[in-house]
């Protein structure tokens, strides 16, 4: 017995299919009848399409939505039409059968066999359906078939030997349907139980990235608050270790977020007009101090032509240079690293941007150029203290692909060891009309670059870590805070002064973050215009881009860095600043 709900499902699942190859099966069972007109009159083919065709396009009407339980007319009227249509189409070939001829038999076979591979391949997910139009066929055929026999003289032989035959197709038909009918029900259980465990894990993810989230604000904050404060030389190193341990688990958070993002097919690509070579040397002059502390040598050549805007998503670029260029210090223990930049042209017209990240450290085997992509691969010893999650490589290279590029091993440089990467991404040249108008240049040049000395931010955070945090980290860049643990709170401070900027927690209890955001923008005048940066610890891909949407000016995922927040808040300012 089918259940209401599994029912539904398997109707709804074989309308799906039946209406993805309905023109092609009407089409060729039209032709099939069409056939029949060398043996039949005109007017029974023409009924025997009307019946087909008119049972097949009311049939699928009525399947949309329709559960047995709840609809039972409406199913009793599809499995009406059901039998219609293949009545229809076999009374053709009933007719035919009659025919003396032998090739009228065999078209007679070849219309009801195929008819019969159609029902147990198309009609078994809902076997029922099944059912019906194969008693259709039967009803008919051992009729026809006893009629022929038995009209002039009783051939008890041939209705013998015809019967067992017929027998046999049908026998074999039903097993079919049913071994069909049961592939189809555990590959939809199967597909439902993958759906639901990607579910889980999407939601296990979120969880724990939130929760890990806060504490690790609190860490990296804390940190570097009293590293900026302690003078002595053993407790700062102390407080480096500590803020590099939080900073790599942080980045091992992301890298997984990452990663899910990739399989689900739902990582973000933002195309902008940049200069390739301002975003590399950023990327590079990030990387610089560590390289120098661990004595090495950082060497670059960047071509001239990617000095000028390109079209590519510079935020993706810079994750890339990043995880190629950690991969690059954490396996080089002395020597240097190498980074080239050069515009690669291809025969469609298109550019690639190309970077090659070149190492002295242990070279690659040739034998694990394909195992280093894979996730969690360690191919190379790294330093000591400097091991990976092993996820770096496998996301830059899904990110490179999804760019229309891709990342690979090159060979190396003949008399020198190390390991070459080769970064490619496809870039698109920036309109002739997108460069900024001279009136805006000007603007821009004689309106200096606002700065976050001398701000004055509200922080609105339930939990008076964050908020510490915060604030602690808005001293440093030189700007004051205004706390408020609520929305409420924030609410009444916006009517009694004016900051310059709103950092705005998102998941707060009582009001939560978008519910202030709206009270905030219902605001009268100014109050209602502030720039609102969302500060939370939801970090995954649809988090972002849903309080981008929801009318917030910033986003910033915990935990935060002073470096982040001064980038953010400068971005914001300029954006409104222009707005």
């Amino acid at each position: 017995m089918h259940n209401g709900t599994s029912s539904l499902s398997e109707i709804s699942r074989q309308l799906e299919l039946i209406r993805s190859e309905r023109g092609s099966r009407i089409l060729l069972s039209v032709l099939a009848m069409l056939l029949t007109a060398i043996y039949l009159p005109v007017w029974i083919v023409i009924l025997c399409i009307l019946g087909n065709v008119t049972g097949d396009v009311l049939s699928m009407r009525y399947m949309r939505a329709l559960s047995p339980t709840r609809h039972p007319v409406r199913y009793r009227s599809v499995m009406a039409l059901v039998f219609l249509r293949e009545f229809s189409y076999t009374l053709s070939a009933a007719f035919v059968w009659q025919h003396p001829e032998n090739y009228g038999h065999s078209l007679a076979v070849g219309m009801i066999m195929a008819q019969l591979l159609q029902l147990a391949m198309v009609r078994a997910i809902h076997i029922p359906f099944g059912y019906v139009g194969m008693s259709a066929i039967a009803l008919l055929t051992f009729a026809s078939n006893t009629y022929y026999w038995t009209r002039v003289d009783i051939n008890t032989t041939g209705l013998l030997v015809s019967t067992i035959a017929a027998s046999a197709a049908f026998a074999y038909t039903l097993l079919t349907m049913r071994a069909n009918h049961r592939l189809h029900s555990n590959f939809a259980t199967d597909r439902a139980e993958a759906l639901a465990g990607d579910k889980a894990k999407s939601r296990f993810l979120a969880q724990m990235s939130h929760e890990l989230r806060t504490p690790l604000n609190a860490i990296m904050g804390m940190g570097h608050a009293e590293l900026r404060r302690n003078r002595d030389a053993l407790s700062q190193n102390r407080l480096s270790v500590l803020i590099s341990a939080a900073e790599g688990l942080s980045t091992i958070l992301d890298d997984i977020l990452d990663m899910s993002a990739i399989e689900a097919g739902q990582l973000p690509i933002r195309p902008q007009l940049v200069a390739p070579k301002t975003e590399i040397a950023a990327s590079l002059a990030l990387f610089q101090p560590g390289i120098a502390e661990a004595g090495l040598e950082l060497t670059q050549d960047i071509g001239a032509h990617l000095d000028r805007d390109w079209k590519l998503d510079p935020q993706r670029l810079r994750q890339c240079m990043t995880n190629l260029m950690s991969n690059a210090i954490k396996n080089t223990p002395q020597g240097g690293i190498h980074v080239s930049a050069y515009l690669l042209p291809q025969l469609d017209g298109a550019s690639m941007l190309c970077v090659e990240v070149a190492d002295s450290g242990p070279g690659i085997p040739s034998n694990l150029h394909r195992s280093v992509f894979e996730p969690f691969s360690q191919s190379r010893k790294a330093k000591p203290g400097a091991e990976s999650n092993g996820l770096g490589l496998s996301i830059c290279r899904a990110m490179a692909r999804q760019m229309g590029g891709d990342l690979t091993i090159g060979p190396n440089v003949p008399g020198k060891s190390g390991a070459r990467f080769i970064l490619t991404l496809a870039m698109e040249v920036a309109p002739a009309d997108a460069s900024q108008t001279p009136q805006r240049e000007q603007a821009m040049l004689q309106s200096p670059k606002p700065g976050t000395a001398g701000l004055k931010v509200l922080v609105i955070d339930d939990i008076a870590t964050n908020r510490l945090v915060a604030s602690t980290y808005l001293r440093m860049l030189g700007a004051t805070m205004i706390e408020a643990d609520s929305g409420a709170q924030a609410l009444e401070i916006l009517e009694a002064s004016q900051p310059d900027l709103v950092l705005l927690d998102m998941n707060m209890p009582g009001m939560n973050g978008l519910e202030t955001l709206e009270k905030i923008r219902a605001l009268p005048g100014a109050a209602g215009k502030l720039p609102v940066i969302a500060m939370t610890a939801d970090a995954m891909a649809e988090h972002r881009a849903k309080y981008l949407t929801s009318g917030v000016d910033g986003y910033l995922a915990k935990p935060i860095h002073p470096a982040r927040i001064e980038a953010e808040i400068k971005a914001v300012l300029d954006k409104a600043r222009l707005s």
